[in-house]
């Protein structure tokens, strides 16, 4: 019987709803021990997709203050520790003024106090590309701050900057990983295997060793039709997967979960067929066109850039952000997007529940109702919010060979010490019963120039 090899323990910090544990769950050679989240619903959406039975803990961060809370908080010492801590704006607790665009007065703080004390082999933290613009009021670069407090503790810094769209994700989404070790390398970025169609011509040839990305309508073409209001958190698959990705998506499960549409008015409905016909939202008639929220049928002046796209079938999905539950039409229905479809274009499996109201209303609206308790993250928030799984599993495997390379650089280093203590050795002991000999006979046997030596 094989012997079972050994996974690398990796703890996941602001975990959401686990997209970012769930690609090195799917990379095989690691295994989450440990997530992190404040979120009840995207707790909720953790413990119903908890196949592993990790260790779930649904706590502010903040909370854990001293070194004895961190190490009684995780069953183990991991490997590697992920997450994407918020770095703009800054915790409400304390006093004083603070600069908000100073990441040292963010969440991010906080996770550098977990690297610290479990002083993991890699970290990976995610992000936003703005995050490398960013300055705070001093003018001091967010990302240099965030790399030297990393660099204080022992690590060596390496940013990479991806796009979801060359890991197999059907979706152009451009984000930041700030990877750190202590082997005192740089990590260099995954290897792409999809190209975009804009990149061909500079692929010179290269492409066809790669796949082209994967467009709308091969990943969620096959998901049953809806009308508005339709739909339901559970049903049974009615059609057979079209696409490799569609197959992939399914994993051989017969259950639909998440699929329900939003209910829209017959204007709005009339709205969203005008857009499929290929007008932009200027250019429909005046009667579909927004009006003001109380305005008495006034036109809303309001420039929507980032409602009411279409998510046409052969293009790359735009990035799916965290309140998208109205900024996309699709591709060929008169509706927004589900839960699902958007969960497909962010790579999450079928097989993966998400937990929670669909959609919420905003905190500010919540605080007038006084209903501050239930503010939590929709099943939207959670899905665009996540770090896309197969995006997260190409990360997750240039971190598994880069630690297996570093064990074997370890290993050569030391056989080589090793060999070289051993021929020290030998020289040693050569010299040692050389003197011996030499001491016990009589000279005239040195002589060396005498023909019976």
């Amino acid at each position: 019987m094989s012997r079972q090899k050994r996974k690398l323990k990796v703890l996941d910090l602001f975990a959401g709803a686990g997209g970012f544990g769930l690609g090195f769950w799917l990379a095989d050679n690691f295994k989450v021990i440990c997530s992190l989240e404040v979120d009840k619903w995207a707790v909720d959406t953790l413990k119903a997709n908890n196949v592993e039975k990790q260790k779930i803990i649904q706590q502010d961060i903040r909370e854990f203050k001293t070194r004895e809370q961190i190490l009684s908080a995780c069953p183990s010492k991991p490997d590697v520790i992920i997450g994407g801590p918020p770095c703009q704006g800054f915790s409400n607790a304390g006093s004083g003024r603070k600069d908000k665009n100073d990441p040292r007065n963010s969440l991010f703080r906080n996770y550098a106090q977990w690297v610290e004390v479990l002083e993991p082999k890699v970290f990976i933290m995610e992000n936003v590309r703005g995050l490398l613009t960013g300055k705070n009021e001093k003018g001091e670069k967010v990302i240099e701050i965030i790399k030297s407090a990393f660099q204080a503790i022992g690590y060596t810094v390496k940013v990479w900057e991806l796009n979801a769209a060359n890991y197999g994700v059907p979706q152009n989404r451009e984000r930041i990983f700030i990877v750190g070790n202590k082997v005192g390398v740089e990590i260099s970025e995954p290897p792409v295997t999809h190209y975009l169609p804009s990149e061909k011509k500079m692929l010179n040839g290269k492409a066809k060793t790669l796949k082209q990305a994967i467009n709308v309508q091969r990943a969620i073409g096959d998901l049953p039709k809806l009308k508005a209001g339709q739909g339901e958190e559970e049903t049974a698959f009615k059609t057979k997967p079209r696409t490799d990705f569609q197959k992939a998506s399914r994993g051989g499960i017969d259950t639909l979960y998440n699929h329900v549409t939003m209910v829209h008015t017959k204007r709005v409905v009339e709205r969203y067929e005008q857009i499929l016909s290929g007008l932009t939202l200027e250019e429909i008639p005046e009667e579909f066109q927004v009006r003001k929220r109380n305005g008495n049928g006034e036109l809303s002046e309001t420039e929507y850039n980032s409602n009411y796209r279409h998510l046409k079938p052969d293009m790359i999905a735009y990035t799916i952000p965290a309140s998208f539950y109205s900024n996309f039409v699709h591709p060929k229905q008169p509706r927004n997007i589900t839960s699902r479809e958007a969960a497909r274009l962010q790579s999450f499996p079928d097989s993966y529940v998400f937990k929670g109201k669909r959609t919420q209303i905003s905190s500010k609206l919540l605080k007038q109702l006084g209903k501050e308790d239930e503010n939590f993250l929709s099943q939207y928030n959670q899905i665009g919010n996540a770090v896309p799984p197969l995006l997260a599993k190409a990360v997750a495997t240039r971190i598994f060979h880069f630690i297996e390379e570093t064990k074997k650089m370890k290993k050569r280093k030391s056989q080589r010490n090793s060999h070289t203590h051993l021929q020290a050795t030998q020289a040693d002991t050569q010299t040692k019963v050389c003197k011996r000999v030499c001491l016990s006979q009589p000279e005239k046997n040195f002589n060396f120039f005498s023909p019976t030596l």
